[in-house]
């Protein structure tokens, strides 16, 4: 049975809560007197609490740490050697500050970038890009901004503390690579991609990096990038360095004054043939549209910011036109990183050669300016800053209007006169949310925010889609402090303060920052208005985004029941040391060719789990532990979770196989407790148990294997192992003594149905009402009879039984609003054993 959370009331108040979690768990350790928060504390203390800062949720650290007022510093005296050299600055300020940002050394953990020019201020930006044990941290960017008087004026940016991986990768860079390619083929390109592709790896570029997750969980990677022609594309793929698995993956062709124009011919070949050098005309009429457009971009650059060419230090600034011998190579216009150049089609049905436009090419090329700052991962939010920021800078060069691509739509118009409107993104209604990648226009709004798959089929989560909300804002900001002051406000933003892996949220607090350095309280409040009117503050959490599409990430599996081990009968010993894998080197030998099967990459509770298989034509791969059963156990419990994924590179493959068998200590096999075909799969998490009392008084091997066939990459993970033996009565899942029921549920995002990770419910004492609870905006042990908090899938499990009955519910989460429901659940007398009870919470917004 179960009910859901009713009588919702939405308050205020945020509730204190941590002080009743150290008085129920008694297990949970304070670190404030010297975790961040305390080190903060200290920190604002010095300043004269002239101190801001943002909390990283999932970090513990600021992602975000500024003076209150344009004026305010953070406490910082460089030293002697320091002087004159930003980057020192920087990492010392780091290192006195090593507690707030949970940091071992600012040196090993922080390689400085580059010091980014501002000819604005004349302050030093400081770029330090993460890395760990010398290997860099993807998208973890920190930006030390230093003023001309060598204050610490703002630190911001993206890092993950206390990284604790292997460094080794167990299959080589080669593996990887082609992985990544099959990758390209088998997912990424449709049909008729596949027949005409030019696919070259960079193979100079192929290293090792760690990558982070959106759940915060890092994994050894290779970083493999291949750069495609028809289609053109340039993609990024991260292969686990242990196995050749996907772990992420993104397309990152983004749809001086010394200009190179070239022509492909309606080829895919680029640069090409050269047309025009600087200084040169073309009788081609598109190329020459393009060496204009080129030279007009560089002349607004350079008189607007005082930047020279796209990479601040006067690179050529190269096109390509007539690319393409396919109907979607030509509708297209693209910059492309790792060639540095813009490349332009002839269009089609629907466009005019792309060069035509000033405002294309002031958009393509802006891409090369972010590439050569910001770095915004063209992917889900961040790759919609990418977009809006070049549809911003375009509307700027091409000021007619806050139209992007109105001159190259042929007439009659399809559907609408123009590619993308900034002052009204929904292109006069036509925009629907229910299908955002085949409707006219874009959302202007976080409520119709499009939560897309983040794949090139979905672009890569909705870049072109999302951008229209930051694109309204810019639109909202220029109608209250004009173009001038917004274009020299985003500058700032985009080449100063965002980092690669920045979200809308930190687009809000980051360029309100940036007019705060340049300008008035006035123009602060119109860009706080202008975010607001699209539903962004900087209070925001950042709207989810949804989990990358990976070779073994079909779905993502959600617990059949509670996550935590069964519960033990009177007299039962669990045998199995180290079930849930937890250790890496506890209790478990591993086989295997390809590296350690233990593993972070999805575990069924905690951090790890054991995962077998996943590598074509290994012939076995097993993990396997020593256990003595008492003569005297008249009961012999074995249950475990485990999650089959099936997945092959060839549908001719024969299926792998998984079993779980019982062996001797020598490894002879006893009895095979099951065995499962690869087929079998279906990326749920299911709870397996069987009685092998029959082995009372021996010393068994018990032992999970897989076997791959060539050209299967199917995988088995197993977790939450025990073997319960019992002296005294049967094992079995125990109700509660009394009446009382096990209480469990799923707490979940009401805009997404995602589960919320980390959310707490607190089931109140008879008689006592939420409201009255909250009153005081603290919640203690006394009020409380039982709690649960939500594991990675919203899944949680009260930690007392309770009766049936009537009881008030809280549910606190960070960045949700929190749910006080007075009397919202009644248990009735009939249920037993389990009850479910869920809860759908709204995001703070």
């Amino acid at each position: 049975m179960k009910s859901d959370i009713q009588r919702i009331r939405w308050p205020l108040i945020f509730l204190a809560f941590i002080g009743f979690l150290l008085v129920i768990s008694g297990t949970l350790a304070s670190n404030t007197d010297s975790g961040p928060e305390k080190a903060f504390a200290r920190l604002n203390e010095r300043s004269g609490n002239r101190l801001d800062a943002h909390w990283d949720a999932r970090t513990g650290v600021p992602d975000f740490l500024s003076g209150r007022e344009a004026g305010d510093r953070i406490p910082y005296t460089p030293g002697a050697i320091e002087h004159g050299n930003p980057a020192a600055i920087a990492h010392g300020f780091l290192d006195e500050n090593r507690a707030l940002f949970k940091l071992g050394s600012a040196a090993d953990e922080f390689k400085t970038l580059r010091i980014e020019p501002d000819a604005q201020r004349g302050w030093a930006h400081v770029r330090l890009a993460q890395s760990y044990k010398g290997i860099p941290v993807f998208g973890r960017q920190f930006v030390v901004h230093i003023d001309e008087r060598e204050r610490i004026v703002a630190v911001n940016g993206q890092y993950r503390p206390e990284i604790d991986l292997s460094t080794s990768a167990s299959i080589t860079a080669a593996d990887a690579e082609r992985a990544a390619a099959r990758d390209l083929m088998d997912t990424q390109l449709d049909a008729d991609e596949k027949a005409t592709v030019q696919a070259e790896v960079q193979k100079e570029q192929t290293q090792l990096t760690v990558f982070v997750e959106e759940n915060g969980k890092a994994t050894l990677t290779w970083h493999v990038i291949i750069v495609t022609d028809n289609p053109l594309g340039e993609f990024h793929t991260f292969v686990n360095a242990n196995r050749p698995a996907i772990v992420y993956r993104y397309d990152a062709a983004n749809e001086d004054k010394v200009r190179r124009t070239y022509t492909a011919d309606n080829k895919t070949s680029i640069p090409g043939r050269i047309l025009a050098e600087e200084g040169e005309r073309t009788d081609d009429p598109v190329a020459q549209a393009a060496h204009d457009g080129a030279g007009k971009v560089y002349d607004y650059y350079l008189k607007t910011f005082k930047r020279d060419a796209i990479d601040g230090q006067g690179s050529p600034m190269i096109s390509t036109v007539h690319y393409g011998s396919t109907t979607a190579d030509a509708q297209n216009a693209s910059w492309i990183s790792q060639r540095k150049q813009m490349v332009y089609g002839d269009g089609g049905q629907v466009f005019q050669p792309l060069a035509y436009g000033l405002d294309v090419v002031g958009h393509e090329f802006t891409h090369g300016v972010t590439d050569a700052t910001a770095q915004l991962i063209y992917q889900g939010q961040s790759g919609a800053l990418n977009e809006s920021y070049s549809d911003v800078f375009a509307a700027m060069i091409d000021r007619g209007n806050w139209l992007i691509g109105e001159t190259v739509i042929k007439s009659p118009p399809y559907p609408v006169p123009y590619l993308r409107n900034m002052e009204d993104p929904t292109a006069g209604g036509r925009y629907n949310p229910a299908d955002p990648l085949k409707s006219a226009g874009q959302p202007a709004h976080m409520r119709d925010f499009a939560n897309l798959p983040l794949e090139r089929k979905s672009d890569n989560g909705g870049v072109h889609v999302n951008s229209g909300i930051p694109n309204r804002a810019a639109f909202l900001i220029a109608q209250k402090i004009g173009r001038e002051k917004t274009e020299q406000i985003y500058y700032r933003t985009l080449t100063q303060y965002l980092t690669p892996s920045s979200q809308f949220p930190d687009a809000v607090r980051l360029t309100m920052r940036a007019a705060q350095d340049l300008f008035s309280a006035t123009e602060v409040q119109a860009v706080r208005d202008g975010f607001a009117g699209v539903g962004l503050d900087a209070s925001n959490a950042p709207a989810p985004t949804p989990t990358p599409s990976g070779t073994r990430r079909a779905s993502t599996p959600t617990p059949a029941s509670s996550p935590t081990a069964q519960p033990q009968a009177a007299g039962c010993t669990n045998l199995v040391v180290n079930g849930g894998f937890e250790a890496q080197n506890q209790g478990w030998i591993e086989v295997s060719s390809q590296g350690a099967i233990i593993d972070t990459e999805l575990p069924h509770s905690g951090a790890r789990s054991a995962w077998l298989g996943g590598i074509s034509e290994e012939n076995m791969q097993y993990v396997y532990q020593d256990v003595r059963i008492p003569a005297n156990a008249n009961k012999v419990i074995l249950g475990y979770w485990r999650l089959v994924h099936n997945e092959t590179e060839d549908a001719a493959a024969s299926p792998a196989t998984f079993w779980a068998i019982i062996a001797d200590s020598n490894g002879n096999a006893l009895g095979s407790v099951e065995q499962l075909p690869s087929t079998d799969g279906d990326d749920n998490w299911h709870q397996a148990q069987f009685d092998i009392t029959e082995f009372a008084g021996k010393a068994i091997r018990i032992a999970f294997i897989s076997e791959n066939a060539v050209g299967n990459l199917s995988s088995m993970f197993v977790d939450d192992v025990e073997m319960n033996s019992c002296t005294t009565g049967p094992v079995s899942q125990p109700t509660p003594a009394g009446n009382k029921l096990q209480i469990e549920g799923a707490i979940k995002n009401g805009d997404t149905g995602r589960g919320i990770e980390g959310a707490k419910i607190f089931f109140l004492r008879p008689g006592l009402s939420a409201t009255d609870a909250a009153a005081d905006d603290t919640v203690t042990a006394d009020e409380v009879l039982t709690f649960g908090v939500s594991d990675a899938t919203g899944f949680y499990r009260a930690a007392d039984p309770i009766p049936n009955g009537q009881y008030s519910v809280i549910v606190i989460a960070g960045g949700f609003r929190p749910i006080i429901s007075d009397e919202g659940i009644t248990i009735p007398s009939s249920a037993k054993g389990t009850y479910t009870v869920n809860a759908t919470m709204r995001p703070s917004r």
